[in-house]
């Protein structure tokens, strides 16, 4: 029996997934989020989304905690404390439609959420509205949808704080907050799903410390990188992502 297990863990399917983890984890770290934007349509080819999404969290959220652990001091708390119940609160309503809607429906979603957001940032418009806590409840309810059903909620809030009159680093740092909690948020839900069976985690286990390389390669680089990359790189990454998972 460990050895039917092992050629259902050890597989094609696993090595893709290793090979995308490090570069989503490069851009995680980087960027502050991105970190399910590739590896989730990836995995959900591979092992459909309520697997996909289950490995996901698990792979993303210690990345995901160790960057807000060194980026807490820059984070504006009055703006993303609301933010962060929206995600709470609202997460578990999107995984439940995730468990009762087709897999393919819930696929192109993916796709067209990312696509959305990514053209948004492409237009050059930005949020000038007032920021306070209507605002900041309102992305939390989006982004906690979005993640729930899709596993891909980071777009709501890197077009919110990339749209603030901040500086990059409390940008960043507010990013990183918000999907720590999001990814907490995501495998909370999963495990109430019932999503996370001895290969699933075991899939995911593998894929943490290769996901964890690639989270200290982009915050290495985003030290070195000119700042102006910052927003550059997000874009062409939600264009990029959006395009394949509607495309494949």
């Amino acid at each position: 029996m460990f050895q039917l297990i092992a050629a259902d863990i050890f597989n094609f399917a696993l090595a893709v997934s290793a090979l995308v983890a490090v570069f989503n984890g490069m851009i995680h770290g980087y960027t502050g989020f991105g970190g399910a934007l590739i590896i989730i349509p990836v995995l959900t080819f591979f092992f459909g989304p309520i697997e996909a999404i289950a490995i996901v969290g698990l792979v993303t959220m210690f990345g995901a905690v160790l960057l807000a652990r060194k980026t807490v001091h820059h984070v504006k708390w009055r703006e993303i404390v609301p933010i962060c119940i929206g995600i709470a609160a609202f997460t578990p309503l999107g995984a439940w439609y995730l468990y009762h809607i087709d897999a393919d429906f819930v696929r192109r979603l993916m796709g067209g959420f990312i696509l959305v957001f990514a053209f948004v940032l492409l237009s050059g418009w930005n949020y000038r509205g007032k920021r306070g806590l209507f605002s900041s409840s309102f992305v939390g309810s989006i982004a906690g949808s979005v993640n729930g059903l899709t596993g891909v909620g980071g777009p709501p809030l890197g077009l919110y704080f990339l749209s603030s009159p901040y500086s990059v680093e409390v940008q960043r740092a507010n990013i990183v907050f918000c999907i720590a909690v999001l990814t907490v948020s995501m495998v909370i839900a999963s495990a109430v799903g019932g999503a996370y069976a001895i290969d699933v985690i075991a899939r995911a286990l593998l894929l943490v410390p290769i996901y964890m390389s690639g989270v200290w390669l982009g915050s290495y680089f985003f030290k070195l990188a000119p700042k102006d990359y910052f927003r550059k790189v997000a874009l062409v990454i939600l264009i990029i992502t959006g395009l394949c998972t509607l495309i494949f």
